[in-house]
């Protein structure tokens, strides 16, 4: 009886181990890293794919291809006609989507393969190209690991800089679904040599671009989203705004420019809703330390502390406004703020949160920064070169 114990015991333990019976080896399989999203001129869907190669015998270490398809599920049968491999798409890193496409409307609906296959990943990063996606595609950059890890460590280092967001597939679903807000994600642009990071791009409701922050625009869009302001830095031109014709560029010398990092930061957000209009005044305040003081003004940089700190205050609030009212021109809210309105004025919510856009775009908005300058570094405030 103890023998046929021990043998039940290990058939059972057998059991219980997991299954390799749908293993596939890596030569027979096409693994997407990157897919890419596009229209044509004559509006067809474009749907591209690159994959790793994993062969001894292949000069090429990546594997690309373009199909026209109806749906990124119907283009994975043509894809398996042509590639090596079975196309499975577990490890997918990005997901590149071209301009064009979003003029289509309800483009989102192409997404809902990854929304509903548990074995497909939610974790990738969602792009808007400006430009044709077929052209990253076709880059080869001879300086570059293979063109999908390229771009996934691309968009990271920008956001870890603050140069951007970065909006992964299940985000992406979220703030499309959110009645309180809009989506925003990576801007990329091909140029002649690389593949570069232009800023943020603002989508509307229906997913259509309506927006598109620059890169120092995008530094300040984060903070007011509160994902990782410590540590970021800004660049800020403090001559004071002509109400002439603007000086040509050959003719203006050297900027009033003061840089900085912030190193602490605070955020509140007040509510208030009176005679239709909703009323969100914002605080910010921050602690800085100057990195960079720039002039052509001796007198500039001799400026008190107070000085500095009200001139800095006055450029980060018209700053802060006037991507807000940018974004109010356009119906769009990718601050979040109907999110406030939601938890705060339920009652004037309600009845407006399937349009909030137009709200939004009629709402008063008020920024209060409050800047504190810890320090200016290591060195004084200002040296004098005469004489050297």
């Amino acid at each position: 009886m103890t023998r046929f114990y021990r043998i039940a015991l290990a058939v059972l333990a057998l059991l219980l181990l997991p299954g390799c019976y749908d293993q596939m080896n890596l030569e027979d399989a096409s693994i997407s890293l990157m897919i890419g999203l596009d229209m044509d001129a004559d509006n067809n869907l474009v749907i591209s794919s690159q994959s790793p190669v994993f062969y001894k015998e292949a000069r090429e270490k990546t594997e690309s291809i373009t199909v026209k398809s109806n749906s990124i599920r119907a283009s994975r049968n043509k894809f398996d006609s042509i590639l090596t491999g079975i196309t499975t798409g577990g490890k997918l890193q990005t997901v590149l989507i071209g301009k064009r496409l979003l003029e289509q409307q309800n483009w989102f609906s192409l997404l809902d393969l990854y929304y509903r296959v548990p074995k497909l990943t939610e974790t990738p990063r969602i792009v808007v190209v400006d430009g044709e996606v077929k052209d990253i595609f076709e880059f080869k950059p001879a300086d570059k690991p293979r063109l999908s890890l390229h771009i996934r460590k691309l968009i990271d280092t920008a956001h870890m800089t603050n140069n951007t967001v970065v909006t992964h597939l299940q985000e992406f679903r979220r703030q499309m679904k959110d009645k309180g807000m809009t989506a925003s994600l990576t801007y990329l642009k091909k140029e002649q040599n690389d593949v570069v990071v232009t800023g943020t791009a603002l989508l509307n409701k229906r997913g259509k671009l309506m927006e598109h922050f620059s890169i120092m625009e995008s530094t300040m869009f984060l903070v007011m989203q509160r994902q990782n302001p410590r540590g970021a830095s800004l660049i800020l031109n403090l001559d004071e705004p002509q109400e002439d014709q603007a000086v040509p560029d050959d003719q203006r010398g050297i900027r009033n420019e003061i840089s900085f990092d912030i190193v602490n930061f605070k955020k509140k957000v007040k509510t208030a809703y009176s005679n239709g209009k909703f009323r969100f005044d914002v605080g910010l305040k921050m602690s800085v330390i100057i990195t960079s003081i720039q002039s052509d003004n001796k007198e500039f940089a001799k400026q008190s502390q107070i000085q500095f700190q009200e001139k800095i205050q006055a450029n980060l609030e018209r700053q802060f406004d006037s991507i807000v009212e940018r974004c109010q021109k356009k119906a769009i809210d990718p601050f979040g703020f109907g999110r406030y309105a939601r938890a705060y004025q339920y009652k004037a919510w309600k009845p407006v949160q399937d349009e909030w856009g137009q709200t939004f775009a009629n709402a008063d908005v008020r920024m209060h920064i409050k800047v504190n300058i810890k320090n200016y570094g290591v060195t004084d405030l200002y040296s004098p070169l005469d004489g050297q």
